[in-house]
């Protein structure tokens, strides 16, 4: 799946690397400082709430988006108070990840049309602003 979402991102911003696992992104993170950081929930080694988790707990400026199969609320909310910037589901990926990316990068916070629903949140709101309502 990473470089179908390389794919995506590709034509709109440089991605300056692509890792597998959990363990991979939180090294490299400090080593690359990238604007935007796309992680998936479910990682090898350590998944990406853990991956998350370490690299806000140094660079609290991160801006992590995540794109995940995962569609339970729990989840979702957990990646949003882990200080994600970000959360779409991979059905959304083609349509929204490049909105969410460039949300994160402006400072917003940005959540799918399915993740929004799943939260019972409005679909459309007028500004996927920072507070996620």
């Amino acid at each position: 799946m990473a470089i179908e979402l390389r794919e995506l991102l590709i034509a709109d911003y440089d991605v300056v690397e692509v890792v597998h696992d959990g363990s991979a992104l939180i090294e490299a993170a400090p080593r690359i400082l990238p604007d935007a950081i796309v992680c998936d929930i479910a990682m090898p080694r350590v998944n990406g709430l853990a991956a998350a988790a370490s690299i806000l707990a140094t660079r609290p400026d991160a801006r992590i988006v995540f794109v995940s199969v995962q569609d339970s609320r729990a989840v979702i909310k957990r990646a949003i108070d882990c200080g994600a910037r970000g959360y779409v589901l991979k059905s959304d990926a083609g349509r929204e990840l490049v909105a969410a990316v460039r949300t994160a990068l402006e400072g917003g916070f940005y959540l799918s049309a399915n993740a929004r629903r799943i939260l019972g949140m409005p679909e459309h709101p007028a500004a996927n602003d920072e507070d996620g309502s």
